[in-house]
């Protein structure tokens, strides 16, 4: 469990790592130099021998994916689990997830999340009908229809995978993208095999005002960096025109968020413009694309 001055949450998340059901497993404990009373929190579970002493950074390292590498450098399962500390768990997240991916043979399984404000209320939220029925796939086609413009995977709190999967990602690349980081994370997983999908309210994701991703959103760092690893899969996956302007017209919506400064759109316009499917026409194949994937 990565954390950085997660100190309200702390409690309650722990409490629902520690309330598992799935009998066997490990819990590593990493702070960035958090600057509230994260740590103490966090020590006061060491007597748990399902839990490891916290490991503190001296400094903070100011990138999320360092943390999850040395997480995962750390990690002795089969499986692994990045609990964002911010979250909360249903006690049947890992076993529901687990056999999900036994079932499938898959390198990757996740769930739906239910959104959460900094209270724990739950935030009204539209589920289409995709997301309503469990699913599985070859991770190739799941990367093609649910990573490369948006992400279906809303956060790492909501999935498990393959510790032999992750190990054959390049996380020294995934940490370049300090801000979509976590999608390259993913495709590199999927690609090695099939993801499975539970359609059940396991995860609480909790938005908050001290989350990393509205400050890279505001500056438009996430879209810009979502090009670059569009332009990686372009290469890789030899994309279709269609999928190429559908993925553009994903990010020339997403510029266009009244969450992003005016900086910030033009940091995704100088990233984006010299694609030529870019542009407002490539926004009515995203709606196509979206239509299609609805059901």
């Amino acid at each position: 469990m990565p954390n950085y001055n997660h100190a309200p949450f702390l409690k309650e998340r722990m409490e629902s790592i520690l309330a598992q059901d799935y009998g066997d497993f490990e819990v590593i404990l990493l702070d960035d130099a958090s600057t509230d009373e994260s740590v103490a929190v966090l020590r006061a579970y060491e007597s748990d021998p399902r839990v490891k002493t916290p490991i503190v950074n001296e400094g903070n390292s100011g990138n999320t994916f360092l943390q999850w590498q040395r997480g995962l450098s750390l990690a002795t399962g089969e499986y692994v689990w990045i609990a964002e500390s911010d979250d909360v768990a249903e006690p049947t997240l890992l076993s529901r997830l687990i056999a999900a991916i036994e079932k499938e043979d898959a390198v990757l399984a996740f769930c739906h999340s239910l959104w959460i404000d900094s209270d724990g209320k739950p935030i009204a939220r539209t589920v289409e009908p995709r997301w309503k029925r469990d699913f599985s796939m070859a991770g190739a086609m799941f990367v093609r229809r649910f990573l490369l413009g948006y992400s279906s995977i809303c956060n790492a709190s909501a999935v498990v995978f393959k510790r032999e999967a992750a190990q054959k990602v390049d996380m020294e690349k995934v940490a370049q993208y300090s801000a979509s980081g976590d999608r390259l994370f993913w495709i590199q997983i999927a690609l090695q095999g099939r993801v499975a999908y539970v359609a059940e309210d396991l995860n609480q994701f909790r938005q908050h005002s001290n989350k990393v991703s509205g400050g890279a959103e505001y500056m438009g760092v996430n879209i810009v960096q979502d090009h670059a690893i569009y332009r990686l899969m372009n290469k890789s996956l030899d994309l279709t025109a269609n999928e190429r302007r559908w993925i553009c017209g994903y990010h020339w919506k997403a510029m266009h968020r009244p969450t992003v400064s005016n900086e910030g759109r033009i940091s995704a316009l100088l990233a984006w413009g010299n694609e030529p499917e870019f542009g407002r026409l490539s926004y009515l194949f995203y709606l196509l694309h979206r239509a299609k994937e609805k059901c």
